[in-house]
Formats: structure tokens, C-alpha cells, sequence
């Protein structure tokens, strides 16, 4: 597999627009393509999943390890992958460089195409560049002029092609209806990249302004090496999908769906639990359907005899929102006892590392295991929560997690690939 990523000096530069618009390009013109996200973004990967049509993987070495990152690639069983960078290029862990875009290029062997907005700037942006090229240890190979007029782009052409060893791939005008809106959490990933038009649009303005062939000439092999063995189970796993429950990890649903047999259903219409013995409710947009999910009283009496009768539950994110009493004062399934009520704003934002207070259905007394946090809810509970969570490179710290019976609700997310025995701890008897 050959890959190439997309990143940027900073946030809300146009990445995500630009990858889609990318990818869409390449996907049309028949190549065999898949896309990535590095970080724990689930949003922005639903989204390229969307586009692509195909599986769409996560790569984040702390949540995932070496070998996860590598698994990740080497499942998606394509020619190419497109891999969109987190935050700015070299924005790390705390105040380093350790997990970001750059980090994570080096350890799959990807360069870098850097995509640069120009604000009031027209030699300085030559520093900045050059900075950032011998920092990334001559990584960045690319760029893409964003939101610019076109009439500049052959002067920036030529200044930054006579002053840097940088091939500009294109430019990518400044047009307000390609700005991607916040909704709920995170994008409104269901509406406007569904929307054929205006993809339609990204790729003609692709076809006009990018060199797509430049672009594939630097897209480099990929390290996809990692193999893991995956030991098939007895177990029957309902996995929630549907408008409220929509943001899993791709290599979470891989490895349940090669592990166990698995049923999906929706908490949003169905009346009944598929037949199982593992349920698995990942997070989404539960806050915008909690009308509708209180009103489906046949599937929240289902689970809750489930979880009742002893069986395995597995709630993460905006998912465990579902497993209290009530969501904003809606009625939800009544597992653990308390009430959820949403923000306006994230609560715990970023990485974690959580330790395991008590033996729960993920592991025994004293597991550490690294996760995500990413989410507008808070719990008020009496129940003791099981998990010590730190924030990396921060003395910061809190309780969390909560269990009743077989039932396990965190916050967080997790990737299972991170210490696959976590996962043969939820699925076997």
C-alpha cells in the first residue's frame, strides 16, 4: 500500500474539506483507495468513510501502539491510502511533538503534504515553510495553497518553488459554502458530504486547480507489515447502529465482526435485542434523538433484562448516556442508577490513561489502558466509579467509569487493538 497525508501548520485550516475533496477526486477517477484519520477523531472518520464508501481506520500510536497503526493499513486491503493529519502538523501530546500528524507519518513511513492558507503574507510565508520542511526532516514534500484568490496562486507558485525543495500541487479557492458547520458532536456528518452536488463541486474545483498526477507521484510505501491473530468465539454480539449510535472504531467493529458473529439493531426503531450475549453501544449523536430513544420502551425494558440476567455490556462515549435513568429528564434504560445532562461545551477533552480500580468485564484490578476522551455529558450518580483517569502530561486527574452486574459504562473510548486481551476479556464466558 502506498499512502501520502494531508496536514497543516494549525486547526480549522481546511483539511478536512480538502481531503474529502481529494479523496472523492481519486475515488472517481478509479483508484483503489481508503482513507485514514490520524488521532481519535471518530468524527472526522465517519466522514471519510462516507466519501470513500469503504472502511475507514483510525491511526493513533497512543490509543493504538506500533502494531495497531500497522494492523489499521494493512486491513483495509488497498492500493492507496489518504491519511488526514490532526491539528497542526507537529502538535503533540501536552506541550511535544509526540503523537501528532508528523509523529505518526514517521512511524508508517508517509510523507506530507501541507496544506497552507496565506493571511496578509507573501515572502514571510518562506521562513515559516522552510521551518517547518527541516523540522519534519525534509517529511513535508507537498503543498496545497488554501483559500486563495486565484489570481495570486502563480506568484506563490513561483516564490515557493524558486526558494524551497516543495512542489505546490494546486491551490483551493476561498469558498464559504465549502466550510464544514459544528453540529452536536463534532460535524454534521449525515447531511452535506452525502449530498452528491455538492462533492460534485470539491471534485471539479479538484480537476481545475490540483495536479492529482504530482500528487500520486508522492505517495510512498507504506509500513502495513503487522499481522494479528484474531481467535474466532462462540459469542453473539449486538453492536447499536443507527442515527443515534454511529461512532465506533473501525478496527473495534473488524475485530468483533472476525472474533464473534454479530447482529446490528437500532435502540432508535427496533423492539427486541438481537440474540446475543455481548451488546456494544459506542457513541453518536444520543443528545439529538433522547426524545425518541425514551420513547422506544420495548427495546430499553429489553436491555435492561438483558443486563439484569447477567449479560456483557460494553457502553463508551455518548453511549453510556443511554445506560442512566434519564437524559435530560427523558427516560432512558435505567441500568445505572443517576441522571446524564448534556453541555454545551466538551467535558474532559483528550487523551486518558486509565486504571482499573476493581476487576470489571475489560480486565482485572490495577489494567492500565490508554483511551479518548470526546464528548457533552455529565453524569450525577452516587454510584462509585472503578477507573482512575490521568490526562497525559497534565496533573490532572478524576474518577470515572461505571459498572452494575456485567455492565461496564465509561465515558471514554478505547481501542481494543491497544491490548487485544481486553477484548478476548468482553467476549468470552
Amino acid at each position: 500500500m502506498k499512502g501520502i497525508m494531508i496536514s497543516a501548520p494549525n486547526s480549522n485550516s481546511g483539511k478536512t474539506v480538502i481531503t474529502a475533496a481529494l479523496l472523492y477526486s481519486l475515488k472517481k477517477e478509479g483508484f483503489d483507495i481508503s482513507a485514514f484519520k490520524t488521532g481519535p477523531d471518530q468524527v472526522d472518520r465517519k466522514i471519510l468513510e462516507i466519501i470513500s464508501g469503504k472502511r475507514a481506520g483510525n491511526l493513533d500510536p497512543f490509543m493504538m501502539g506500533q502494531k495497531g497503526i500497522e494492523f489499521s493499513l494493512n486491513i483495509s486491503n488497498s492500493e492507496y491510502a489518504l491519511i488526514e493529519g490532526v491539528m497542526g502538523c507537529f502538535d503533540g501530546m501536552g506541550t511535544t511533538s509526540e503523537n501528532s500528524s508528523f509523529d505518526t507519518a514517521e512511524k508508517i513511513g508517509s510523507d506530507i503534504v501541507l496544506v497552507y492558507a496565506p493571511q496578509g503574507e507573501m515572502f514571510t510565508l518562506i521562513p515559516k515553510l522552510k521551518g517547518m520542511i527541516e523540522f519534519s526532516k525534509n517529511r513535508i514534500r507537498g503543498i496545497i495553497l488554501n483559500k486563495l484568490n486565484p489570481k495570486l496562486f502563480p506568484l506563490y507558485k513561483k516564490m515557493i518553488e524558486d526558494n524551497l525543495k516543495l512542489q505546490v500541487l494546486g491551490f483551493f479557492p476561498k469558498v464559504s459554502e465549502f466550510e464544514i458547520e459544528e453540529s452536536g458532536l463534532g460535524l454534521d456528518i449525515d447531511e452535506r458530504l452525502k449530498e452528491k452536488k455538492f462533492l460534485d463541486v470539491l471534485y471539479k474545483i479538484v480537476k481545475e486547480n490540483i495536479d492529482i498526477q504530482k500528487l500520486l507521484n508522492l505517495f510512498q510505501p507504506l509500513k502495513t507489515d503487522t499481522k494479528i491473530e484474531i481467535k474466532k468465539t462462540n459469542t453473539r454480539t449486538a453492536i447499536a447502529m443507527d442515527e443515534a449510535f454511529n461512532l465506533y472504531y473501525s478496527e473495534n467493529i473488524f475485530l468483533l465482526e472476525n472474533s464473534t458473529e454479530v447482529n446490528y439493531f437500532s435502540p432508535f426503531k427496533d423492539t427486541e435485542l438481537p440474540d446475543c450475549n455481548f451488546l456494544y453501544l459506542g457513541s453518536g449523536q444520543i443528545n439529538k434523538y433522547k426524545d425518541a430513544l425514551s420513547q422506544n420502551i420495548k427495546i430499553k425494558t429489553a436491555i435492561k433484562k438483558f443486563a439484569e440476567a447477567g449479560g456483557k455490556i460494553l457502553a463508551e462515549g455518548e453511549g453510556l448516556s443511554y445506560l442512566f435513568e434519564d437524559l435530560d429528564g427523558f427516560k432512558m434504560c435505567g441500568i445505572f442508577q443517576g441522571s446524564v445532562e448534556s453541555t454545551s461545551t466538551l467535558q474532559n477533552f483528550g487523551y486518558k490513561q486509565l486504571e482499573f480500580m476493581q476487576d470489571c468485564i475489560l480486565g482485572k484490578k490495577g489494567t492500565l489502558l490508554n483511551a479518548a476522551e470526546y464528548h457533552k455529558s455529565k453524569a450525577t450518580t452516587k454510584l462509585s466509579p472503578i477507573f482512575t483517569v490521568k490526562k497525559p502530561y497534565a496533573n490532572i486527574s478524576f474518577k470515572d467509569a461505571y459498572v452494575y452486574k456485567n455492565c461496564l459504562g465509561l465515558f471514554q473510548n478505547i481501542h481494543f487493538i491497544y491490548n487485544i486481551e481486553n477484548l478476548y476479556n468482553l467476549i468470552q464466558s
